[in-house]
């Protein structure tokens, strides 16, 4: 449930977005990203950012079904000061609307109502990054945001280069990665994957040109 929401100028916007929060220093990420995007999709400013940060309710209000309003005083306090500040923050990446909205609840039910309610274009929210036991005894906000939104969403979440998170996927070639940075990404691979050769997966470019566009399978 909304508790409260404060409002910028500039109304009518042609396309509306809304990011999440959580109060974690991963915001400052996911609120630079909304507002670099948002200001290369709309650099006309006709578009409306909106803030949402959730307080979570006690178990107990939660399960009795009572008034979000009863959150502390303490609590509440603190929420806003969370949405002032990512507001303000969002301002220094975006110069159009920006709304902050202040909701009790459940997180994934309350971003996604947001949204139906603003009838938004795009919903960004972040991600922990978390897997397996961690992932489940958190439990996963984007997931259930993902599954459940009415409009596209983006999941923002930070380079992770190394491939430790995800033990399935590899790191990639330091090789590779040092021919890309040197020739500023007009060679992509190295000498041993430029080669043609049978392996696990097909790599193409287009248009093809020598030693850019090879065509190659690797593991």
């Amino acid at each position: 449930m909304t508790l409260e929401a404060s409002t910028a100028s500039k109304p009518n916007p042609s396309t509306t977005y809304l990011v999440a929060i959580d109060g974690t220093p991963s915001d400052a990420f996911v609120l630079h990203m909304a507002g670099g995007l948002v200001t290369a999709l709309a650099p006309s400013g006709m578009a409306e950012l909106n803030v949402v940060h959730v307080l979570s309710l006690a178990p107990s209000v939660a399960t009795m079904g009572m008034d979000p309003q009863i959150t502390s005083l303490e609590s509440l306090e603190a929420g806003r000061d969370v949405l002032n500040q990512a507001c303000a923050l969002a301002m220094t990446d975006f110069k159009g609307a920006v709304k902050g909205h202040l909701a009790a609840g459940e997180p994934w039910r309350e971003v996604t109502q947001l949204a139906l309610n603003l009838s938004a274009d795009l919903l960004i929210v972040g991600s922990s990054g978390k897997t397996g036991l961690a992932r489940f005894a958190l439990g996963s906000v984007a997931e259930k945001v993902v599954r459940h939104a009415n409009c596209p969403v983006l999941v923002a979440r930070p380079k992770n280069m190394s491939g430790e998170a995800v033990p399935e996927i590899e790191a990639p070639c330091p090789d590779c990665a040092l021919v890309q940075k040197d020739t500023e990404r007009a060679t992509l691979w190295c000498d041993r994957h430029a080669m043609h050769h049978a392996r696990g997966r097909l790599h193409y470019e287009f248009p093809p040109t020598f030693g850019v566009g090879s065509i190659f399978l690797r593991p």
